[in-house]
């Protein structure tokens, strides 16, 4: 193949530097195997950093694809403007490789926040404060947003956005982005004053409204909850703030059981004192119940029964508590129906008709005035 073929203008560029680009596109393909290969072997040196540190979360990343991605698109900046090419190749090569160098930085960047997030959590874990765990993973939250936000800026300063030109802009439009995120601004200031006050904290079992469960994060914008049949219910924060919260951990180790038993009216007070005996008894041989806050006595008359409160506290596992009430309410109405001979009252109502008026009586009545 003789040199006029190598010199030929093909698309206002030389034949050879066409091969050239072709030669550099093969040449990267196969350094980048090998570069990946060698960070592999490097990655073994996770084995040097034990514990749950910040190298040893990294290590375990696939930083090898990115990083190999970073060292072959420098490569190819270097070579593609050593090459010369054509103003209009040499700009879309360019452009190509610095985004492909861009992107690596960035993702390599974020494993490497995500890595020092988990190691954050690591060390919360091992304090006796429950406030770090909860801040751990709003700072690996906040780290990856600003990597992303940052490595897009300088993205774009390279090629050649004027970014201070952006963020200008940005400002402008920054009273109707105001006004738009007003729900987000509140549910920030509701973190805030979530992480300040600390009326719960992560495995906490609470209740908000309406619903009730294991608090499962606390994220800037919301709260998860897993509920009692293991869904995920999200509350944002500020609604969470505003709402009253009960916490059902915070029991000392104590759950109140009360409820109002109606007994129908025919029921005697030698019954209901019987009642009150034997379930009381049987509350006593029970080690997980408190002796000495043991309540069961007739407390008022119902409309349609007569009102038996039933009060108490035991402690037990917070995963035993409604097994707990299950068996009392069972024991309730074994009892009921098989000792005491009561039965549970239910609304009822008595209507009272009275009997149609004869004519004699709808007749009105003459007095005659005798002077």
């Amino acid at each position: 193949m003789n040199s006029a073929f190598f010199d030929t203008i093909v698309l206002d560029m030389p034949a050879w530097k066409w091969l050239s680009l072709v030669g550099l596109f093969v040449g990267l393909y196969f350094m980048r195997v090998v570069v990946r290969w060698l960070f592999l072997k490097i990655k073994k040196a996770e084995a040097y950093f034990p514990g749950q540190t910040f190298m040893h979360f990294f290590l375990e990343e696939e930083i090898e694809k990115s990083l190999s991605w970073i060292v072959v698109s420098a490569a190819a900046l270097v070579i593609v403007g050593a090459l010369e090419l054509s103003a209009g190749v040499h700009l879309y090569a360019s452009y190509f490789f610095k985004l492909l160098l861009a992107i690596n930085v960035i993702r390599t960047c974020y494993m490497a926040a995500e890595a020092f997030g988990m190691s954050i959590q690591e060390w919360a874990k091992t304090t006796e404060t429950a406030l770090d765990d909860q801040l751990a993973p709003l700072v690996s939250k906040t780290l990856k947003v600003l990597v992303i936000i940052i490595g897009v800026l300088v993205a774009l300063q390279n090629f050649g956005v004027n970014v201070t030109a952006l963020l200008a802009g940005l400002g402008i439009g920054g009273i109707a982005l105001a006004f738009a995120a007003q729900d987000t601004v509140a549910n920030v200031f509701g973190t805030i004053t979530i992480l300040l006050d600390g009326p719960f904290k992560l495995g906490d079992h609470i209740k908000i409204g309406e619903t009730e469960g294991i608090v499962a994060e606390v994220g800037f914008r919301s709260t998860s909850i897993r509920t009692l049949y293991n869904s995920i219910v999200t509350i944002p924060n500020s609604v969470v703030a505003k709402e009253r919260s009960d916490n059902m951990s915070q029991r000392n180790g104590w759950v109140r059981f009360r409820h109002t038993l109606g007994f129908t009216y025919d029921a005697t007070p030698e019954q209901l004192n019987q009642f009150a005996e034997k379930l009381k008894k049987q509350l006593m041989e029970d080690s997980s119940v408190d002796r000495h806050r043991i309540v069961i006595n007739f407390n008022s008359y119902g409309d349609s029964s007569l009102n038996v409160l039933v009060n108490f506290h035991f402690s037990v596992q917070e995963d035993e508590v409604e097994a707990v009430k299950i068996n009392t309410y069972l024991d309730m109405i074994y009892n009921v129906s098989l000792d005491c001979k009561l039965a549970f009252a239910f609304p009822t109502r008595t209507l009272l008709i009275p009997a149609p008026l004869t004519l004699t009586q709808l007749e009105p009545k003459n007095e005659s005035l005798q002077s």
